[in-house]
């Protein structure tokens, strides 16, 4: 696919307030990853570039919302895969058991994955963002509210796909017109930037954008429904980003950039531990044509298993018994399941019903970023601007109020390689299949080699390649590396 043009925007039907479903109907029935494809329902790219209403601007931000939705669960199911969080043992696509844990890449095939997704998500904002200054009704505050929302979701998508092929680069200047040549691809610290920039460029917006937004939140952004409170949202988002690049593209400043972005976000270490779980989520539910949670499923299922190295990697509690965050996601099946040589006894319930969970709760939300994640990050940061017993203080935290576990042995004069394998340690038990932190966390420390290699032959991926249709539309054969190299 060439990734670049404007050509239809997806918006929804008739506007309603609250529901998932009456917010998303007009998404989940008539959107599309050709965005050629008509929606009757939704304001067309005419409407928005003319001159958009309110109405048609508040359709067009549900469908904004609506597309954070995608490519989520191959997200996590696929990191799982290579960060070795987990398998797909169904057996129904030999690619889950072969091409993602032994190789080669195919750019064909699930390699080209989670791409079109944030892509077309993309494509979506950019006409949005182009229709806000045309639109009547809305206040100059609202118009830089509007701006920040849009902005900031850009930047995650962008983010999202950085992450995804690292080392290979990706498309950023995709703003241009269908006919034009396909976007450059720049390497990923510029890419990575570039996310940062924008999520700034959001933060400013948003601060000048007033007391609301000229439309409905969509379920999962509970606190975080007005401008400066979105805001705060903004800023986990960006501290999240400048520590990935502190560590993926060694930038050094971004550590104290981090550490400012997180004093202006929601973290907070008051009401512990049930304020772990604040923060923005995808919110699923079980209506008729609503989006459900991707990854639950019952302990009778066969797809998805924990890996071993879970069960026996895990910390105990001063009695003896395992590390909470282990007994609350983790559960075992009372049986095994091999296939290929990839064995699995126990299955992912964090997403399962509370009350009974061997059962699915296809409603079950999944965090985007939360409080648990904004205090580790700051443990990170903190130990790398020297405030160590700060960051120790913040594993504890963690290890208290989410594992049980007594305090970490670590000390100030601990060698960082030691920190940093209990950052990680709390980092794969507090987010374990929410966002493929094992993968990550283990190429941003150069430590894909620590992860388990369960058959000869087995590999583990430092990043996604880039699809054939990218390396089609420049001229390229496929699998291609469009930055040279």
């Amino acid at each position: 696919m060439k990734i670049s043009g404007e050509k239809s925007a997806p918006g929804a039907g008739a506007p309603r307030q609250w529901a998932l479903l009456t917010y998303f109907a007009p998404f989940l029935f008539g959107a599309c990853a050709d965005l050629d494809i008509v929606n009757t329902n939704a304001p067309t790219a005419e409407e928005l570039t003319g001159t958009p209403t309110r109405l048609v601007l508040e359709r067009a931000a549900r469908g904004i919302f609506a597309q954070t939705f995608t490519d989520v669960g191959t997200e996590i199911q696929f990191y799982a895969i290579y960060g070795r969080e987990g398998y797909n043992l169904l057996g129904n696509d030999p690619r889950e058991t072969d091409e993602q844990i032994r190789g080669p890449q195919d750019p064909t095939g699930r390699n080209s994955g989670i791409w079109l997704g944030p892509y077309s998500a993309i494509r979506t904002i950019h006409t949005y963002l182009a229709a806000l200054p045309k639109a009547g009704g809305l206040t100059d505050e609202e118009r830089r509210a509007a701006a920040g929302f849009a902005k900031t979701f850009k930047a995650w998508h962008l983010y999202r796909v950085a992450i995804r092929t690292g080392e290979y680069g990706i498309p950023i200047d995709v703003d241009r017109p269908i006919t034009a040549e396909p976007a450059p691809f720049v390497p990923f610290s510029e890419a990575m930037r570039t996310v940062s920039a924008l999520l700034d460029e959001a933060y400013a917006d948003l601060l000048a954008g007033g007391a609301s937004f000229p439309f409905a939140m969509a379920p999962g952004y509970t606190g975080f429904s007005t401008p400066a409170s979105f805001a705060r949202f903004n800023r986990a988002l960006a501290a999240k980003v400048l520590v990935h690049r502190a560590t993926f593209n060694n930038c050094q400043p971004c550590w104290a950039q981090a550490a400012a972005a997180l004093d202006a976000s929601f973290l907070t270490v008051s009401g512990l531990p049930g304020s772990l779980a604040n923060g923005v989520f995808f919110a699923y539910s079980t209506a008729t044509g609503e989006p459900t949670n991707p990854i639950s499923e019952p302990l009778s299922s066969d797809r998805l298993w924990v890996h071993p190295s879970i069960l026996t990697g895990v910390q105990l509690r001063a009695d003896g018994s395992p590390d909470l965050r282990l007994t609350r996601k983790v559960m075992a099946a009372g049986r095994s399941k091999t296939l290929e040589g990839l064995t699995g006894t126990h299955k992912p319930i964090l997403y399962n019903s509370p009350t009974s969970p061997a059962s699915a709760n296809l409603g079950a939300p999944i965090p985007l970023i939360n409080n648990e994640e904004l205090i580790l990050l700051r443990a990170e940061v903190r130990w790398h601007t020297g405030d160590r017993g700060g960051a120790i203080d913040d594993i504890n935290l963690i290890r208290q109020h989410a594992g049980g576990l007594p305090p970490t042995g670590l000390t100030p004069a601990s060698p960082t390689d030691a920190f940093i394998t209990e950052l990680l340690y709390n980092r794969l038990y507090s987010l374990m299949w929410q966002q493929g932190t094992r993968w990550i966390d283990a190429r941003r420390y150069n430590r894909l080699q620590t992860l388990p290699r369960d058959r000869p032959g087995d590999v583990v991926f430092s990043s996604m390649i880039v699809p054939a249709g990218e390396c089609a539309a420049r001229g390229l054969p496929a699998p291609c590396r469009p930055l040279g190299g």
